[in-house]
């Protein structure tokens, strides 16, 4: 890995903490727990335009640091979060590399409804309770209405090609310093 590549990922990596602390101080829009999901349009970013094993490491690393500074780490929302970020990079993987008729935007829907999905089974294992089933619909048809948000937000971005345009200037800058230097 170049240090072009390295410098971008922690680039992106510190992003997508600060815009899930940023988040957590959003308050709630009439429906407790659910939140945009600004975070994930950065594993997005990094899932279609740096690779797989990227996502996983922002992905995991966001969930971990935020949990730390936000004093929330190992406790129920901890691993809610966890588990929801876990759920839905999984499954946008699956959907990106097999299902190839999904857009960016089914894939972050999909995703955005593995992670709620992942948020109740946490719940009614903590609380004891399958009720959180009944919560399910209404979370869900939010999941939708912010996964179509967020991948949209991830789909204009891609198009800039501001990802790939960073990538791709350090191997042109080395083809024109070995350019200059044969010459």
């Amino acid at each position: 890995m170049n240090v072009r590549k390295m410098a971008i990922i922690g680039i992106l990596t510190s992003l997508a903490i600060v815009l899930s602390i940023a988040e957590s101080f959003i308050p709630s829009i009439g429906i407790p727990g659910v939140k945009l999901g600004l975070a994930n349009i950065v594993i997005l970013l990094v899932l279609y335009e740096i690779g797989i094993l990227e996502a996983i490491l922002i992905n995991l690393l966001r969930v971990i640091v935020t949990g730390l500074v936000r004093g929330t780490f190992l406790s129920m929302g901890f691993l809610m979060s966890l588990t929801g970020a876990v759920l839905s990079l999984g499954i946008m993987i699956l959907f990106y590399l097999l299902i190839k008729k999904f857009s960016i935007v089914g894939v972050s829907v999909i995703g955005s409804i593995f992670h709620v999905t992942g948020q109740i089974c946490i719940a009614m294992i903590f609380l004891g309770t399958g009720y959180m089933v009944y919560y399910y619909p209404i979370i869900g048809v939010s999941a939708i209405i912010t996964g179509v948000f967020v991948g949209l937000v991830a789909q204009v971005i891609i198009k800039t090609e501001v990802i790939k345009k960073q990538l791709n200037r350090n191997s042109a800058e080395t083809t024109n310093s070995e350019n200059q230097d044969n010459s």
